[in-house]
């Protein structure tokens, strides 16, 4: 016990050391980095502006330097930069009016230095033609990614498959298409837009065939996980399903169906989720079950819970 007590004590005589050297080099160092001077605009286009300035010096040697403020927004970085370009919640045809401030690393801030006013370009120019590449292809899926050129830092795409829309205003550059019919043939197709709307050309169509069922298959997904309804079964009936998705050896987990039971009913499927909604019986206990499902039909072993709709 003495021993114990004896470690403890020395702990704390070098917890206490440790502060009191933190705060005396913290009380030491009260200089604040000299004001950043010059601050200046040099490039201006729709989306991004660059700033030169006359940097700061400090006696630690070493700064960090913050901008502010377009729209609510600020950005922060290490010196010795003495020029940077800023995106940060910039909109074409804007005007900004923005500042620069030194900030050394015991938290002293320089004064800020003088203000800028500028106005942002417009932007007119449209994005490129979405090139698309297929990734992967399965029996009952496909993969692509698509990518465009635009001043914009965000782009808006769309892709229909036989002409019928499957994604719209999305900012992904990917994604699984599914389920599908085997050996079939399916035509997909990019369009894009940026956030001042000047839609671009659409991108060429890409023709895919899927694969061929693989009738080998007799492996099942795996069973979904965790099913809970996190506390939300309503005394209506209405019930709010959550679960793991599920795995399989052949097809992504977008394309498993799940089909939910309840009360030992098929009451829906849906493809590629994690949750869903459904009632039950007003004030009652009950069952749902949810079952995973792959491209060959092969089942995983079901997941159940029983929850209480307000008073049972």
């Amino acid at each position: 016990m003495t021993r114990r007590l004896h470690v403890f004590a020395t702990f704390v005589i070098l917890l206490a050391l440790t502060l009191t050297v933190t705060r005396v080099q913290a009380a030491q160092d009260r200089t604040p980095p000299s004001t950043p001077k010059d601050f200046r605009v040099t490039a201006v286009s729709a989306y991004s502006v660059t700033f030169a300035w006359t940097p700061s010096t400090d006696n630690s040697g070493s700064v960090t330097y913050v901008i502010c403020c377009a729209n609510v927004s600020s950005e922060t970085f290490p010196g010795p930069a003495s020029t940077r370009v800023y995106h940060a919640g910039l909109q074409p045809g804007h005007s900004n009016t923005m500042r620069i401030v030194a900030r050394d690393a015991a938290g002293n801030y320089s004064k800020y230095s003088n203000s800028v006013t500028f106005t942002t370009t417009r932007d007119t120019v449209a994005p490129t033609k979405p090139v698309v590449n297929v990734t992967d292809v399965g029996p009952t899926s496909i993969s692509l990614s698509w990518s465009s050129i635009d001043e914009s830092p965000s782009l808006y795409f769309g892709v229909t498959q036989n002409g019928t829309s499957v994604l719209s205003l999305s900012r992904n550059t990917s994604g699984t298409f599914g389920p599908l019919q085997p050996s079939t043939n399916y035509t997909f197709q990019v369009s894009v837009r940026d956030p001042s709307g000047n839609v671009g050309p659409s991108s060429d169509p890409v023709t895919v065939t899927t694969d061929p069922l693989d009738e080998a298959d007799t492996t099942p997904p795996t069973m979904p996980g965790n099913l809970t309804d996190n506390g939300m079964s309503f005394p209506d009936g209405e019930t709010w399903l959550f679960w793991q998705q599920s795995t399989d050896n052949v097809d992504p987990q977008s394309v498993i169906r799940y089909d939910v039971y309840l009360n030992g009913t098929l009451d829906h499927s849906l493809v590629g989720g994690g949750q869903t909604i459904l009632y039950g019986l007003p004030d009652s206990l009950n069952t749902y079950t949810v079952i995973a499902v792959d491209s060959s039909g092969n089942e995983s072993q079901p997941t159940s819970i029983t929850t209480c709709a307000g008073a049972c």
